[in-house]
């Protein structure tokens, strides 16, 4: 039995396509875990939900859906659950350069336009 994408149910089956990126960034929980991400190698479950300030429930279900889709990797060790970012993946990839990029330009200031 095939599973529905929970990042956009009606878009794709889970595996067959990923998903658009106003899916994976239309949380602003999902964000400040892929911001965390960008910037650790890897985390539990509890130190996310901690460090997001999301509940556990929250994180988790943030982390599933990222999971699923191919932006983060888990792994299990006993009841302990390790998110990373899936840098093997090139989506994933993009991602963390751009909230390093972004957020290393918010501390040197506002960008002058030019003429």
């Amino acid at each position: 039995m095939a599973r529905i994408n929970p990042l956009n149910p009606s878009l794709a089956l889970v595996g067959e396509k990923s998903p658009p990126l106003d899916k994976i960034l239309s949380s602003s929980g999902r964000i400040r875990i892929l911001t965390l991400l960008s910037e650790v190698e890897q985390l539990h479950l509890t130190e996310i939900a901690k460090r997001t300030d999301q509940s556990y429930s929250a994180a988790e279900r943030h982390l599933d859906d990222l999971s699923q889709a191919g932006i983060v990797e888990e792994r299990d060790y006993g009841r302990v659950r390790l998110f990373k970012l899936n840098l093997a993946n090139d989506r994933a990839k993009l991602l963390q350069e751009l909230i390093l990029k972004w957020n290393h330009n918010q501390e040197l200031g506002p960008v002058q336009a030019q003429a």
